[in-house]
């Protein structure tokens, strides 16, 4: 509620403004972290589907993927992992 004599209201706007701002920092968190488990299954999966014996790529495409793509899948994935391990100072 708004007085229009201009008093009371101040200290609950700034706790909300500060409320609203933790739960967007929150919302971000998650999102990166949503992001990363993303990043770490497509990159799980393009690696797993070049393997012998799997070879989606050459049943869709008719080829292999690259080595380098198939190395770069694997690096990313790795990454991810860490980074998730890692402990936060």
């Amino acid at each position: 509620e708004i007085r229009k004599d201009g008093g009371g209201e101040g200290e609950n706007d700034e706790e909300a403004v500060e409320t609203a701002r933790a739960a967007v920092k929150s919302a971000e968190g998650k999102h990166f972290e949503l992001f990363l488990a993303l990043l770490k299954s497509l990159s799980d999966f393009m690696v797993f589907s070049n393997n012998p014996g799997v070879d989606l790529h050459v049943k869709l495409r008719g080829r292999k993927n690259h080595e380098g793509l198939h190395c770069l899948g694997g690096l990313i994935s790795a990454s991810t992992v860490l980074y998730n391990n890692f402990p936060n100072s």
